[in-house]
């Protein structure tokens, strides 16, 4: 443990007075932010999506029981409250536009795992009770044996998709989460 947070602190700086690790982002200008081809007022703007790669990256990095805090520096002589609190609103609304995206997605596999269960049950089901009502002709062993194969599949398909796939959207969905209730601030650089 010790050696991984030598790792980080050569990495990101540890605030020791607010106990938190500070994921610094050097900029010459607020339009730096967001995806240039973005026509949106400034508060509805998109992430910049290397900048989001690299906040994302960051997360992962930085221990989730570990406070986060976002820096931008940006030279001096761009200094603009106005700019800045919209930049800050536009950086939670995008961490707020992912969660609810990932959101939907946790919506969408819970549903999929459902119909999965509901399917698997099913064809299992019709298997064993092929095997009480018909003869051991070949059709129906056939029929039985794809049944019992698609039934045990499906099975599978949701216990991976909720203990592998979800884990990994839930997991994205804290680190973003830790985001959201975090403070973002504007250091201004002398040049």
């Amino acid at each position: 443990m010790a050696k991984k947070k030598s790792y980080l602190n050569q990495i990101y700086q540890f605030n020791d007075h607010d106990r938190c690790y500070v994921v610094e982002v050097s900029l010459e200008t607020y339009h730096e932010l967001f995806n240039g081809w973005d026509a949106s007022p400034t508060r509805k703007k998109d992430l910049d999506s290397e900048l989001l790669d690299f906040i994302e990256q960051a997360a992962y990095d930085i221990p989730m029981k570990q406070k986060v805090r976002l820096s931008f520096g940006i030279p001096e002589d761009q200094k603009d409250e106005k700019l800045e609190a919209s930049s800050k609103t536009a950086i939670y609304n995008n961490f707020k536009m992912i969660i609810h995206f990932i959101n939907k997605s946790i919506s969408i596999n819970n549903r999929k795992i459902f119909t999965y269960i509901t399917l698997a049950l099913i064809f299992i089901t019709s298997a064993y009770l092929m095997m009480s009502f018909f003869d051991e002709q070949l059709s129906f062993t056939i029929l039985r044996e794809g049944l019992f194969i698609g039934g045990w599949f499906l099975m599978w398909e949701s216990f991976s998709l909720f203990f592998f796939d979800s884990y990994e959207i839930r997991n994205r969905k804290k680190r973003f989460q830790r985001y959201l209730d975090s403070d973002i601030e504007f250091r201004y650089i002398e040049k």
